[in-house]
């Protein structure tokens, strides 16, 4: 709820439908040394009832308005038919994948 409140307070100032916020800064607000997965579990059913979705992106922790993610485009895995039909068959090739997760810093000058 403290942090609905910090929300709402953010709000007042220039209304936002998603922020980031450190480690550092829910630990003080919550008054934790350590953010465990039951306790974070917990503050996102309570975000939930206040109409925001609270998740970890990387290093830094997100909050974004519900709605607003209810009305981004959808992406079905229809598209990928054959593809899950091969890793079914153990015949998908995840190798051909890893550029997907290759970041500038693994690429090698």
């Amino acid at each position: 709820m403290l942090l609905l409140r910090l929300l709402e307070l953010r709000n007042e100032e220039n209304p936002v439908s998603r922020v980031r916020l450190s480690e550092l800064t829910l630990r003080r607000l919550w008054t934790r040394g350590r953010l465990s997965d039951d306790f974070l579990n917990e503050v996102q059913e309570w975000l939930s009832r206040g109409g925001w979705t609270l998740f970890f992106a990387q290093s830094t922790f997100a909050v974004v308005k519900t709605n607003v993610v209810l009305s981004w485009s959808r992406l079905a895995s229809k598209r990928m038919n054959e593809d899950i039909q091969k890793v079914r068959q153990g015949t998908f090739d995840f190798g051909e994948l890893v550029r997907l997760i290759e970041t500038d810093d693994d690429v090698e000058e």
